[in-house]
């Protein structure tokens, strides 16, 4: 084989350093037997490289192949999605490294590896991860040098070139991250559903929602325009549970197909605006204040007022959101109507004849639900702890335990009100939220998970009842984390949780700062494509195609001009020197009259010594202007006399010539 086509030993070990960089990201989410096929095939051909085994035959290579794309294809239940296609590139590109042995080899593993390395942003865009990515690239990069580097050259070089090229190439990727256009993309990647994370559910048992205080993670953030509500207006409305089987609240998959009231929303100014950046809980809900007035593109509003995505959120998402706090929401037609709202199954005896007797006392709505939330707030106990409840729980709950949490209180009153004809249903969300002063938006937790009631009254509609505020009101006045921090259950699964939320807490000031700095990097980095307009009329005042030409070729020209202006600065720094200059002058004179001129990367002590072999009479004086050189130049000669003797030496030499 060609010499120039061989790898050198440090190419060689920059191509393990770059498919182990680009690994690392996916570690997460590949499957096992897969980790052990890349650390097999890389150990196979660092075993090569050692002289102890040697490259595979093509038909073991063909078998690992095989084997590969098998075992893709049962551990994702096929390639379409982007795990399954992700894991086959990565397949693949592990077992071409058992093929590394020529530059045409590297330079694919090299490509592939640029490409392994920016996938990883498909499954996490966080600054971490873009930071690593940055240095993945520039790792790789430093492994595609390698491979056209000569075999004396060391480690660093191609890691020092390609750090300086990075930094030479950041300006320019940030003038065309600004200013080139997004376009969506020519397919739809769907990315795979994975294991179940925290958050509301479609069903609903009542001590369900209580787990979820028992985990300090991010559920979404909202920035408001304007004035933000106060704390005992954020009712974030999520899901509804229309159906109860006795002991669950759901929704019926089979029932949503039956036809429903027709229903109006009358609002009152002003509408409140505002964004809302929900995380990736893999739920197809968007949390909205009550009352949502319209769905964001590719967004379903459903009947009950709830946005509804069509597929499972899987990456952080920022919506544009619109809700109205003062409303009026009631359907055209009878309240009969609701027949989801009014159904009851059998059981829970005592508490449907207690509904019943108070309503024959009160004998009206109204009435009644303020006979309720006065036996709540008397008879009631608010606990993250609740007692378990067996068959009958609604009965057990109202007349024995009396001791719960907000499901607790909404299924019984829902459950209630149903039992006298009034249509009602649980609504499940979040209420209230954490202040960040430091980017100015609000933080809901999944500790904030709350339940309350819809009922239906003629003359009002559907108006919201949070029995939760009877039993213990500062639930609704107060931030959840101030409300729980006593009690034993609050963050059980997340006991270092607590370290970041607080008051008076150094670290949870550092999480709020560090929080805002990731809230501005999902606004203005993630999700630029929804600020570009606004920000390139900004910046160029209108936007045209001569204009935007011109934001991108007056970057370029001005780095161009600066690497120029360097290199010429260089050239023009060496050229300067009147010593090197007169030099040059005596080695052109040299080669006209005797062919004796200084080649290229020679030394000015070896041009003395070839001068004074041929031309012994010029001898004293190239041994001298040689000497007098090298004191100037490496000997630290700051009187000046060396120089001074060489410049005499050569005007000499001249003469002689």
């Amino acid at each position: 084989m060609s010499e120039q086509y061989r790898l050198s030993r440090p190419a060689l070990l920059w191509q393990f350093i770059a498919i182990a960089v680009v690994v690392v990201p996916h570690l997460s989410h590949l499957p096992s037997w897969l980790l052990v096929l890349i650390v097999a095939a890389v150990g196979w051909r660092l075993m090569v490289h050692m002289g102890r085994w040697s490259f595979p035959h093509w038909s073991i290579r063909t078998l690992f192949s095989l084997a590969a794309c098998a075992g893709v294809f049962l551990s994702y239940g096929g390639i379409g999605g982007v795990n399954g296609m992700v894991a086959l590139l990565i397949a693949g590109f592990s077992l071409k490294s058992l093929e590394i042995h020529k530059r045409r080899d590297a330079l694919l593993v090299v490509y592939v590896a640029f490409i392994v390395a920016t996938s990883a942003l498909l499954f996490d865009q966080s600054v971490w991860m873009a930071a690593y990515v940055l240095i993945a690239v520039q790792l790789t990069t430093a492994a595609l040098l390698a491979i056209y580097q000569t075999h004396n050259v060391d480690m660093g070089r191609p890691f020092r070139t390609s750090a300086v090229m990075m930094m030479q190439a950041i300006p320019l990727m940030l003038v065309l991250f600004i200013v080139i256009p997004r376009m969506g993309p020519i397919w739809n990647l769907k990315m795979d559903v994975g294991s179940a994370r925290t958050g509301l559910s479609d069903t609903m048992s009542p001590g369900e929602i209580t787990n979820l205080t028992r985990s300090s993670e991010v559920a979404f953030r909202v920035r408001f325009e304007g004035k933000r509500p106060p704390q005992n207006a954020l009712y974030w409305r999520a899901l509804t549970y229309p159906d109860f089987d006795g002991r669950s609240w759901y929704r019926d998959e089979a029932r949503e197909r039956q036809p429903v009231p027709t229903e109006s929303l009358m609002i009152q100014r002003p509408v409140l605006k505002y964004d809302l950046m929900l995380e990736a809980t893999g739920s197809r809900y968007i949390p909205t204040l009550d009352m949502p007035l319209s769905a964001p593109v590719g967004v379903r509003l459903n009947p009950d007022m709830t946005l509804r995505l069509n597929l499972p959120l899987q990456k952080r998402e920022e919506y544009s959101l619109e809700s109205a706090l003062q409303y009026r929401l009631t359907a055209q037609g009878e309240a009969l109507n609701y027949v989801r709202e009014l159904s009851l199954p059998i059981g829970n005896r005592r508490t449907r004849e207690l509904a019943r007797s108070w309503y024959a006392e009160t004998g009206s709505g109204d009435a009644f639900i303020a006979r309720l939330m006065a036996f709540y707030k008397s008879s009631f106990t608010y606990t993250l702890k609740p007692p378990k409840l067996g068959r009958d729980s609604i009965d057990k709950f109202m007349f024995e335990t009396q001791r719960g949490f907000c499901g607790h209180f909404s299924s019984s009153m829902v459950f209630m009100l149903r039992s006298v004809g009034i249509p009602a249903r649980v609504v499940a969300g979040y209420q209230g939220g954490e202040w960040n002063p430091y980017e100015n938006y609000l933080v809901v937790r999944q500790y904030d998970a709350h339940a309350w009631v819809e009922a239906w009254l003629p003359q009002k509609g559907w108006i919201r009842i949070d029995p939760t505020a009877a039993v213990a009101p500062q639930r609704i006045e107060r931030p959840s984390e101030e409300l729980f921090s006593e009690e034993e259950d609050f963050l059980r699964d997340a006991p270092l949780g607590g370290l970041t939320i607080g008051r008076n807490s150094l670290l949870a000031d550092l999480w709020l700062q560090w929080d805002a700095f990731s809230y501005g990097w999902q606004q203005w980095v993630v999700n630029y494509h929804s600020r570009q307009t606004d920000v390139l009329k900004r910046l160029l005042g209108e936007i045209t195609p001569l204009r935007v030409a011109l934001a991108l070729l007056i970057p370029f020209a001005i780095v161009m001009c600066l690497v120029a202006l360097k290199l010429f600065w260089r050239h023009w720094h060496l050229v300067r020197d009147r010593h090197d200059q007169a030099l040059e002058r005596l080695s052109q004179r040299l080669a006209h009259k005797s062919g004796l001129g200084r080649q290229p990367g020679e030394t000015v002590k070896n041009y003395s010594d070839r001068v004074a072999e041929i031309r012994p009479d010029l001898a004293l004086y190239m041994q001298e202007i040689a000497y007098c050189y090298e004191q100037m130049r490496y000997a630290g000669d700051d009187t000046g006399s060396s120089a001074r003797r060489m410049l005499n030496m050569i005007r000499q030499c001249q003469t002689k010539v």
